[in-house]
């Protein structure tokens, strides 16, 4: 069994962005079928918070931190490849 360890306990900005998306996307649903009274599809509304959760995570740019930290793996991992002096 292949174990994963996350790099960093914080998870991304595009992450957090998805969440909030999805929480917000669920939350208006929800509101739009107990009180505007609308017929709304628990489907429908699953695929539009799964459609605009993902919409917003693929939108939003990856913070500063992200990109760093990328850089700082991808030359950590080229400087592993180099024969030794």
């Amino acid at each position: 069994m292949m174990s994963f360890r996350m790099a960093t306990l914080i998870p991304a900005r595009k992450v957090w962005a998805g969440g909030l998306a999805g929480v917000a996307a669920a939350t208006i649903g929800t509101l739009l079928r107990q009180y505007l009274g609308l017929d709304i599809p628990a489907e429908l509304i699953a695929y539009a918070v799964t459609g605009f959760s993902s919409a917003v995570a693929y939108l939003v740019p990856p913070a500063a931190r992200d990109a760093i930290a990328r850089a700082d793996t991808m030359a950590r991992e080229f400087g592993n490849s180099l024969p030794p002096a």
